[in-house]
Formats: C-alpha cells, sequence, structure tokens
C-alpha cells in the first residue's frame, strides 16, 4: 500500500534555501515543471516580501541559473525558477521514484515537504539516497494512504476535513478570520499541500451540488 510522507530535508545547499535564509522568509513550492533544456524548474510564491529586494537577493544567490516574475508585489510575488542540476540531485531522485509531490515549503534551514511514495521500500530508498547526498532527511508523519473513498458530497476524508477546518476556522469568511498557514498549521501539513487539498475539494463539491443540478 502507498504511504504518505511528511519530512523536512535539512542541508544550506538545497535551492532556495539561501533566498529564504537571506530575506528571513518562507517560499512556497506552487508548481514543479520541466526547463526546456531538462532543467527541473519550480514555480514558488512569498508574501510580504519586496519584490525588488527578492530578485537583489536571487541575483546573487548559487545555484539560481534563470528566474522570471510571474507576479511581483509586495503583497504576494510569484517566479518561475530554473535550478542548476548539479545541486538538483535529490529533487531528481525523487522524481525518478515515481512519487506524487503533494506539497512543499522552502525555509532558511531547508525543504519541508509533503509526498505519497509507491510503498515503504520506495519511501527507504529515497531515505538513503538523501543520506548520501549529504542531504539529513528528517521524518515529521508517516501514514498509509487512503483509498479514494468519498463522502455524499464526493470529497475524500482528507478534502472533507480540509474544508471543515477552514470553514470553521474563519478561512472562508469576508475579511479571513485565518489564512491558509493558520489552517495548515492545524491540519499538520504544508500550505501548498492545503492548497491543492481545498481547489480539489471546492470542485468535487460544486460538480456534486451545484453544477449536477443544472
Amino acid at each position: 500500500m502507498s504511504v504518505v510522507c511528511e519530512f523536512e530535508l535539512l542541508s544550506a545547499e538545497l535551492p532556495l534555501t539561501g533566498v529564504a535564509a537571506a530575506l528571513d522568509t518562507i517560499l512556497t513550492i506552487d508548481d514543479v515543471v520541466s526547463g526546456t533544456a531538462g532543467a527541473p524548474a519550480v514555480v514558488f510564491s512569498t508574501t510580504g516580501v519586496d519584490p525588488a529586494r527578492l530578485e537583489e537577493v536571487m541575483d546573487d544567490a548559487d545555484p539560481i541559473p534563470e528566474y522570471v516574475a510571474l507576479e511581483s508585489a509586495v503583497v504576494e510575488s510569484r517566479y518561475r525558477v530554473t535550478l542548476d542540476t548539479a545541486h538538483a540531485d535529490v529533487y531528481t531522485r525523487l522524481v525518478d521514484l515515481r512519487t506524487h509531490p503533494m506539497g512543499a515549503v522552502v525555509t532558511g534551514r531547508g525543504w519541508r515537504v509533503s509526498a505519497q511514495f509507491a510503498d515503504r521500500d520506495a519511501l527507504d530508498t529515497f531515505r538513503t539516497a538523501c543520506g548520501n547526498t549529504g542531504v539529513e532527511f528528517r521524518p515529521r508523519r508517516v501514514f498509509e494512504a487512503e483509498t479514494d473513498r468519498t463522502d455524499d458530497y464526493g470529497l475524500t476524508a482528507a478534502q472533507h476535513e480540509a474544508l471543515l477546518t477552514a470553514h470553521e476556522m474563519g478561512y472562508f469568511d469576508v475579511p479571513r478570520e485565518a489564512d491558509l498557514s493558520d489552517v495548515a498549521a492545524e491540519l499538520e501539513t504544508t500550505t501548498s499541500a492545503l492548497s491543492e487539498r481545498l481547489r480539489r475539494g471546492q470542485r468535487r463539491l460544486v460538480g456534486h451540488t451545484i453544477a449536477s443540478a443544472e
């Protein structure tokens, strides 16, 4: 049975870790993409950071060979960044194992990641690969992935819990009484994993209620 592992990868050499440290902020990984020359790339977002300062730090950062601004504002900035493959061995290994990355954030200490592995052997293989590259693998939570059972609204158990918790904490209120990071902390997951879960849950909810009535 597949397993979900929430873990930390600790190393100052990991991509974007130096940027997060210099700015004393957290970068949320919104997407992972393939570069035009096969180099791995990610799209990240951050809030409350001056875009000019962010770009200044990225210009000086090693290794960031290329980046492009997708959205640039103090309220929220979003960038696509190509990663130097010489420093992305762990990322490459994670992809080669055919895992399902569910979310990640970058801190000044490393990466916090949530990913689904085919089985515990695949997880152990990745743990060993991290050690071979000098990256400390620190598991936070490991559990078996549940089958995709749905409730009367077409929601999985995880989607139901995420939507209900967000509602109870005031995430959907105007103005909001809790932001995404508050709800993620309550559910002990990453903001990017929670964001995906909420979007998928809302899509299913609409599909099984409003859309189905038309």
